[in-house]
This record gives C-alpha cells, structure tokens and sequence, in this order.
C-alpha cells in the first residue's frame, strides 16, 4: 500500500471495510487527539501486513466530533482495536478495543479518512 493511500469516510457503508482493515490493529493511550476546537479527533494505529511481515502505521481521522470520551481502565503497553460501531440514532461512534480503554464519541456528521502514513516497523516493540 503506498503512503498516499486515503479511505475517505462519508457514510457507514464506508466503516464495515475501515474496521476490517483495523482490525487487531494496535495503539497506545498517547497516539489519541481530540482537539475540541477545531472537532477534530486522530489515532494513529499500527497493522501488521502478513505480507510484508511488517507493521504498518495508519492514522484514523474524524471531523464534526462534538464530544469525546476516553475511559482508561488498564495502563497496557498498548490496546488493540477490535471494531468500529456507529449509531446514526444517537450519532455516537464507539472504537470498540479487546481491552483496557473504551473511546466513544459524538458526531455531527459522519466524515473523515484513514490514511496509510507510509510508515512501518519490524516489530510492535521497536520504538522506531
């Protein structure tokens, strides 16, 4: 995949194939934004590619965040991502983790993208 790589997300449809390709995908409490001025939220997030036999680094991005509520309730060295949920009802989006911190947040609107940030590691433990 090369570095310029954007998934543009309008829509739900557009979240089923977003949370498969992050799927086990792995990140630390530090690599989390909100910026409630600008209602912007990001996660960076590591995957591995059996290919390549490598980790390559992605970055969520959401705008029209409204709210944004992080429940850490484990310090780990790092959480992995097992879903994404959306209530277009309530207009909340849950990352859903295998464990240890639960991120939901509001939304106006469904929009942002996930772009490959042409970044990779050999392994999850390497600080790079």
């Amino acid at each position: 995949m090369s570095a310029a790589m954007i998934t543009r997300i309008t829509n739900t449809a557009e979240l089923k194939p977003l949370a498969a390709t992050l799927h086990d995908a792995r990140f630390t409490a530090d690599t989390i934004a909100y910026d409630v001025a600008a209602r912007t939220f990001t996660l960076t997030c590591w995957v591995f590619e059996p290919a390549s036999r490598r980790w390559q680094a992605w970055q969520l991005s959401l705008n029209n965040v409204t709210d944004c509520r992080v429940n850490l309730r484990e310090k780990v060295c790092y959480y992995e991502l097992a879903t994404i949920r959306f209530s277009e009802r309530d207009c909340k989006l849950d990352l859903i983790t295998h464990y240890g911190i639960e991120i939901s947040l509001t939304v106006c609107k469904l929009a942002g993208a996930l772009t490959n940030r042409g970044e990779t590691r050999d392994n999850w433990e390497d600080p790079k």
